[in-house]
């Protein structure tokens, strides 16, 4: 008895090569059994009608298993002789062994970064996921927070509801068109693609609403993403219903910020089996109170200005009438609302804030509201040889802010003899967008995979603004400027990938990605300060190709060295203007920007598993730079200048002990414009937003706390000095943004069915300098860190 055991232990403890096909998994387990050779127990009644993801790669047998049953609530145990066994755990071990075991080490992570369910460490690019559990447990609320350990990633916000993300130093600063960064929830591209309706502003900022994880993918995207996606991609990945189990959370958290009030949340999910392994519907939903903590002085004063509050609600609803077809039907909306802006006005020369700490001058109530509704249709079917996906969406987005124009407007008006005493802005843009989504992936093969797609998407922009002002005395109100935006976007793409194992320990994958684009913009305008009345247009049409090659080979079973070329872009568009001002050329269209990326990169499981290394070195090609400029008094873009970033990456996950787990995470950016950009500077000058360094380190510790497992976590994060413009720049005026660090405690036990956390973030209580926009003469205004705030939280499963 003893020899078998101990035999069969070997066996499990042997690395194999694993190529078990997504499906059913009665049928992925009768193939693990054959490739491994392990002995498998298993009741035929816990696995029927459900399905799997695969399992490829090199893995012991007992990861392959585990990695087959990603998602299920069966687990792995192993009998009196050694045989690995397949059993459905209850819900207090479930729950008990979440909050024991040690984080996962890189090679268990599961992702979706080229479209197929793998393993972080399998896939060759620098990719990396955090769960929403552990944004919970940290306190992170909003896209600021998700990002904020992730060195090299930024968010410039505007303050209020808009806000634009950048990777890898790919950005010209706070007056970019079009985003280079793409968002996705789940397999739904959001926010705008061309440079009307929002235009780079329209990054969502999505609540922890049921949120199974947030991927980060680092570089261009743009064959299998498209465009836009060409410094990297942040996709939020939604919570799959279960067909299985009936089970539900409640979370309730308040929290304090210094300077400000105090903030109240509430969570809900609900998962409810509608028939037994072929249908789930799970309900998730959510409001998030915050008391505000920005200052306002002047006519329009006011303490917490930036108070507001966060509500989301979301329906998924999960059919699997066979093992070989799932429906998937989903609805999301999100409501966000606050009663004004949050930045800081500081002296473009000194550096330093006006008004105070947190403090800026208002002369008007500035609100801003930001309502978004989602709906996908998510169909896939194991056709045997393939898999076919259809992702079907249709979305809205409302945004509408109301901006303080008094200091830009109310000396100009003053300078020609109109008494104003202040001037405001009333901006809204609306956005209609829908897509479809066809893909077909190919099997798991030791020898060819490949994935085919076709893309498209219809987008519906209206952009609407009003400038008034108001005047004191007797004398009433004018309106500057009317002027209003309607605009389409259409794209049509097709695109896919070759995988080829060359050889056991070699990959190579080549892809490619055709798109077409054509855009129709309209502009009407009218008020005081034009005169006469304009009605203006435009069209255009553009074609991009985008291409990836990538070469993986395995140094060891848990290593592989990878060498990544893969190409974005952003598409071009109308300008909208008469073709000449009588003072310049307007050109009537702005064409596409591209750029290559050349990655080499390593990842690793080392120490035997303790250890698990990400690492890279890259270097970006940016040519045709789109930008705006001022022609005769129009804004308007223009391709001019290139850029160079160059640049190394460095992430690792240590458990030197089961409780213990240590993070690190780097990034060095060289972002420089490579040749003149008439507009932004002169070749040499280093790209907006890009520290030289940034950083982040982390150390979690799980022990007992009279029996109940207890946790303890301490983060600490540093961004070097940045600058939001170009020096010399008239549009972009250099102002500079000091290195800072902050450092972020959490702290957690649970208690049978109840959970309770605590955090405090930004402990020592700095004013990081996250991003600055430029308004008039030495006024900037400027987003900064949070103050130091206190939460808990306390949340109940069933």
């Amino acid at each position: 008895m003893a020899c078998c055991m101990l035999a069969a232990l070997y066996a499990q403890a042997q690395t194999r090569n694993f190529d078990v096909a997504a499906g059913d998994l009665k049928t992925a387990l009768d193939t693990f059994i054959a490739q491994s050779q392990a002995q498998l127990l298993y009741k035929v009644d816990d696995v029927k009608g459900l399905s799997t993801k695969g399992a490829k790669g090199a893995a012991t047998p007992e990861e392959a298993l585990a990695r087959l049953l990603e998602g299920t609530k069966l687990k792995i145990r192993r009998d009196a002789d050694g045989a690995m066994v397949i059993y459905v755990a209850p819900p207090d071990a479930l729950k008990s062994e979440r909050t024991d075991q040690p984080p996962a080490n890189l090679s268990s992570v599961v992702v979706t970064a080229s479209r197929r369910h793998e393993p972080a460490r399998e896939v060759p690019m620098q990719v990396s996921a955090r769960s929403g559990e552990a944004l919970e447990r940290a306190g992170a609320k909003s896209l600021t927070d998700y990002i904020a350990d992730e060195p090299g990633v930024n968010l410039s916000s505007y303050g209020g509801t808009r806000g634009g993300l950048s990777m890898r130093g790919v950005t010209t600063g706070n007056q970019q068109t079009v985003a280079t960064v793409g968002v996705y929830v789940d397999d739904v591209p959001v926010g705008s693609s061309s440079a009307t309706a929002g235009g780079s502003t329209t990054a969502l900022d999505m609540g922890l609403l049921d949120l199974h994880h947030i991927e980060i993918l680092r570089g261009p995207q743009g064959t299998l993403y498209g465009a836009g996606a060409m410094g990297g991609l942040l996709k939020y990945v939604t919570t799959e219903p279960d067909t299985g189990e009936f089970s539900g959370k409640v979370t309730l958290g308040t929290s304090s910020v210094r300077g400000g009030g105090n903030n109240a949340t509430v969570s809900a999910v609900l998962n409810v089996p509608l028939k037994q392994d072929v249908a789930g519907l799970r309900v998730a939903a959510f409001q998030d109170q915050v008391a505000g903590y920005y200052k306002a002085v002047g006519a329009a004063a006011g303490d917490a200005i930036n108070a507001g509050d966060t509500k989301g609600l979301r329906l998924s609803l999960l059919v699997t009438p066979t093992s070989k077809l799932s429906v998937r039907l989903s609805a999301t909306t999100q409501n966000l609302q606050r009663d004004g802006h949050g930045m800081v006005d500081m002296d473009l020369g000194t550096g330093q804030p006006i008004e105070g700490d947190l403090s800026r001058r208002r002369t008007v109530a500035d609100p801003v509201s930001n309502r978004l509704t989602l709906y996908g249709l998510d169909l896939e079917y194991d056709l045997g040889w393939a898999r076919l996906n259809s992702i079907t969406s249709s979305q809205e987005v409302k945004d509408h802010s109301v901006i303080d124009a008094s200091p830009v407007y109310v000396p100009l008006l003053n300078a020609n003899g109109l008494p104003a005493v202040s001037t405001w802005a009333d901006d809204s843009f609306k956005q209609d967008r829908i897509s479809q989504e066809f893909r077909l992936t190919s099997r798991a093969s030791n020898q060819l995979e490949w994935l085919a797609g076709a893309f498209f998407s219809r987008e519906r922009g209206a952009h609407e603004q009003t400038v008034d002002a108001g005047f004191g005395g007797a004398l009433s109100g004018a309106n500057l400027l009317t002027g209003s935006v309607p605009s389409t976007y259409l794209e049509q793409a097709l695109y896919g990938d070759l995988t080829w194992h060359a050889t056991r320990l070699l990959s190579l994958t080549a892809g490619a990605r055709v798109a077409r684009n054509s855009q129709t913009v309209s502009q009407s305008a009218s008020g005081l300060l034009l005169g006469q009345p304009s009605v203006l247009g435009g069209s255009s049409e553009d074609s991009s190709t985008t291409y990836l090659a990538t070469a993986q080979y395995a140094l060891a079973p848990t290593s592989n060295v990878y060498f990544r070329a893969a190409s974005g872009y952003r598409p071009g568009g109308p300008n909208g203007v008469p073709l000449s001002t009588g003072l310049s050329p307007v050109p009537p269209s702005f064409q596409s920007d591209s750029l290559w990326s050349y990655e080499l990169g390593y990842k690793a499981d080392l120490l035997d598993k303790t250890l698990s290394l990400q690492a890279a070195l890259f270097d970006i090609e940016w040519s045709n730079l789109q930008q705006v400029v001022v022609i005769g008094g129009f804004g308007s873009i223009v391709n001019a200048g290139d850029a160079r970033v160059r640049g190394s990456e460095l992430a690792l996950n240590w458990s030197p002990l089961p409780a213990l787990r240590l993070s690190a995470a780097a990034t060095t950016l060289d972002a420089r414009l490579r040749s003149d950009a008439p507009g932004l500077a002169a070749s040499g000058t280093r790209l907006p937003n890009s520290a030289r360094f940034s950083g982040s380190l982390g150390a979690s510790y799980n022990f007992n706390v009279a029996a109940h497992p207890s946790y303890l976590g301490v983060t600490v994060r540093h961004v070097g000095e940045r600058d939001a413009g170009y020096p010399g720049s008239a549009m972009l005026p250099s102002f500079k943004m000091p290195a800072y660090s902050s450092l972020d405690l959490q702290a957690g036990i649970e208690l049978g069915r109840f959970s309770l956390a605590a955090y405090v973030r930004n402990l020592t209580d700095q004013r990081g300098l996250l991003s600055a926009t430029h308004l008039t003469g030495n006024l900037e205004q400027v987003t900064v860190t949070q103050p130091r705030s206190v939460g808990v939280s306390l949340s109940t499963s069933f």
